[in-house]
């Protein structure tokens, strides 16, 4: 191979290729630096690396792989870089971890994960909510399922915005099908953005809770935040974005194979639901039950399941949802 390694610096052995891996005006050294969290300093043919432990034998891997890659005839392009990040995503979440960047990352009190945003600090309550959080870090693609109140959009939205705030995604994007507008939206007054508002409120609402309303109404005109109806989503590739599918129940099976096919290079997607609040017309299936059943064998995928003790809304809440499980149950049981 065509480089020393000391416990600092690579010595790279050809200019040529040395270039062509920093690129033009050492642009892909600075990306390298971004997603790494660490600086490094180019002196002729060697690479010197500073930062944590951790962040420097990472970066010291990817940058061998690349040089490797150069050496074997490969070409280096911002594609191709975003691809050797994503492969390397894994590793630097569980940096991300360790180094508790979620408070400037992650905070683990009682083995708990904690979430800081700009307003407040967000705690997982239950195990399956720390699940939820640790998956939402760890996977590209997450799915919540459980009955209201489990707190499963709330933490989705508010690990989005975590790391929106790291630099670690570019953008936002919450999605929910409009499922009771169905073709009388366009009888409802006002423009687009003001017929479907009703139907996203609840995402606005939980943005609200993380961030001031003045950030959130900058971020919204930047597009770094989106808000839409799931239709919307149609023959779009969402890259470098943290995408949520609220209300994922609702979704059909045709728009939820859409949604999940928009996954870009550099995002994560999260889908929430719950399957015993599917508002579809009788007859029609779930998309959320069926990406259920297709998908669950998936190791790259995780499936959280929440039930009546993740509930962390008014008590009343969890004694409503068991009564309606119970009945669903009996009912299940007297058409047998």
């Amino acid at each position: 191979m065509g480089f020393i390694e000391s416990s600092d610096t690579l010595r790279l052995s050809s200019n040529k290729l040395l270039i062509e891996l920093c690129g033009q005006l050492d642009i892909n050294l600075s990306k390298i630096e971004s997603w790494a969290g660490v600086q490094i300093v180019r002196r002729g043919n060697a690479l010197s690396i500073y930062g944590a432990k951790s962040d420097c034998d990472i970066t010291r891997k990817l940058i061998s792989d690349l040089y490797s890659d150069l050496e074997r005839g490969k070409t280096l392009d911002e594609r191709e870089l975003e691809i050797y990040f994503q492969q390397f995503e894994d590793q630097k979440v569980r940096r991300i971890k360790n180094k508790k960047i979620i408070d400037e990352g992650v905070n683990n009190k009682e083995n708990y994960l904690e979430i800081k945003t700009q307003k407040k600090l967000v705690l997982a309550k239950s195990s399956n909510q720390n699940h939820f959080i640790d998956s939402m870090l760890t996977k590209e693609l997450v799915f919540g399922i459980g009955p209201a109140g489990t707190g499963k959009t709330y933490l989705a939205i508010a690990v989005g915005v975590s790391l929106f705030s790291q630099g670690l995604v570019e953008k936002i994007v919450l999605t929910r099908p409009a499922v009771e507008a169905g073709e009388r939206l366009g009888f409802l007054p006002g423009d687009m953005k003001e017929k479907v508002d009703p139907y996203m409120q609840p995402l606005y609402d939980a943005l609200n809770d993380f961030l001031p309303s003045k950030v959130v109404s900058k971020m919204y005109e930047r597009g770094s935040i989106e808000i839409a109806p799931l239709a919307f989503m149609r023959g779009r590739t969402l890259k470098d974005s943290f995408i949520v599918l609220d209300e994922g129940q609702n979704a059909s099976p045709s728009q939820m194979k859409m949604f999940l096919t928009r996954l870009g290079i550099g995002s994560r997607m999260v889908v929430t639901g719950d399957i015993t609040q599917i508002d579809l017309p009788k007859g029609f299936k779930s998309g959320l039950v069926e990406a259920s059943e297709i998908l669950s064998k998936m190791k790259e995928i995780d499936f959280i399941k929440f039930d009546d003790v993740d509930i962390v809304r008014h008590s009343l809440v969890r004694k409503i949802a068991i009564a309606y499980e119970k009945n669903a149950i009996q009912s299940k049981s007297s058409e047998k």
